[in-house]
């Protein structure tokens, strides 16, 4: 089984092995290659400011809150103190992903971010579902809302929460920084939804504004988050990642000169950036050093077309039977076999 990691070389355009690439664990697809590395801290500080701004407004919507007797007010609130949480587990997960793999964590950290989008997420599902019933309990029983006031802080919200927000446009390709920036551009919408229902209560004192104004906030927030649920789902599960065609990477593999076949393919992520691949190659009764150029073939194509940079391939002869003896055989008729071998023994 050879598991290196082919990538094109600038010079020659000729495969070089991983231990030439400075990309990690592999190339990445167009988008989500790997920044400079004088970028690479800048998600650090863009969290930190962001957490910070919204640890401030979150106390003063509390206050404002309650001052105007408000729940647009104080969903918003709620929505922020999340983003703190949110954030900071971000910043969190950012650190922890660069730390170098190890015996134990041979991928090193990388799903952590994963974990972190999918707690974060959740999270945002929660509380919008939260809303929603508190929204519907002041549809049936509308309160009174000073309106002024929620105008004056919603719109401190919408100013901080976008500015937080554009802090992170940028790496919105990471599912963890994904996660972070949907609860703060969530924020801005709830901000703005806040502030508009005020004007309404203001100028025509309809108090159910700022309950509608809730549910719709809460439904989009949902929607949303749940997206990113089903994504880090996807990449725990080893799904085949979104934006991969498994037929399309099959035929690609098959298209390669001197392949005969294909079989056991996984395609998998193992963070938001990086891809996996593991298969069975055929190809005919060959020397070593042309089954090294064939893989080689594979691999360069795999990562030029398809951004998988971990790449692991087993060759077998075409004419032959599977090189493991067990590429369709489950995990119980393994142990099947090994019990009917041990009473003949």
């Amino acid at each position: 089984m050879i598991t290196d990691r082919v990538h094109p070389s600038p010079e020659d355009g000729n495969p070089t092995s991983a231990g030439d690439s400075a990309g990690g664990l592999g190339s990445q697809p167009p988008g989500l290659g790997n920044q400079p590395s004088g970028l690479d801290a800048a998600p650090d500080k863009r969290l930190i400011v962001s957490l910070a701004l919204n640890l401030l407004i979150t106390v003063l919507q509390v206050i404002g809150g309650i001052v105007a007797n408000s729940l647009g007010l104080l969903s918003d609130a709620a929505h922020n103190l999340s983003d703190v949480i949110a954030l900071g587990l971000s910043l969190w997960a950012v650190r922890l992903g660069r730390r170098p793999p190890t015996p134990r964590k041979t991928f090193a950290y990388k799903r952590a971010e994963i974990l972190v989008a999918l707690f974060n997420s959740v999270v945002l599902v929660a509380i919008s579902v939260y809303i929603f019933v508190e929204a519907i309990r002041r549809l049936l029983d509308p309160q009174p809302v000073e309106g002024l006031w929620v105008i004056v802080f919603a719109a401190g919200g919408l100013a901080v929460n976008t500015l937080a927000a554009f802090l992170l446009r940028m790496h919105r390709e990471d599912l963890n920084l994904r996660s972070a920036f949907l609860h703060l551009l969530a924020d801005a919408a709830t901000s703005f939804g806040v502030m508009i229902s005020g004007l309404v209560v203001y100028l025509w004192g309809w108090n159910h504004a700022d309950a509608v104004i809730s549910i719709l906030v809460s439904l989009w927030v949902g929607r949303e988050a749940f997206a990113i649920v089903r994504s880090a789902l996807n990449v725990l599960m080893e799904g085949t990642p979104s934006g991969v065609d498994f037929a399309d990477v099959e035929q690609s593999i098959l298209a390669v000169p001197g392949v005969r076949g294909v079989h056991d393919l996984h395609i998998w992520s193992i963070s938001s950036s990086d891809l996996a691949l593991s298969a069975h190659v055929e190809a005919d009764d060959t020397a070593l050093t042309q089954a090294s150029r064939l893989l080689a073939s594979v691999k360069d194509m795999l990562a030029r077309e398809f951004g998988v940079g971990h790449v692991t391939l087993e060759l077998e002869s075409a004419e032959g039977t599977c090189a493991g003896s067990t590429c369709d055989v489950s995990p119980a008729a393994l142990k099947e076999d090994h019990k009917r071998s041990e009473h003949h023994h």
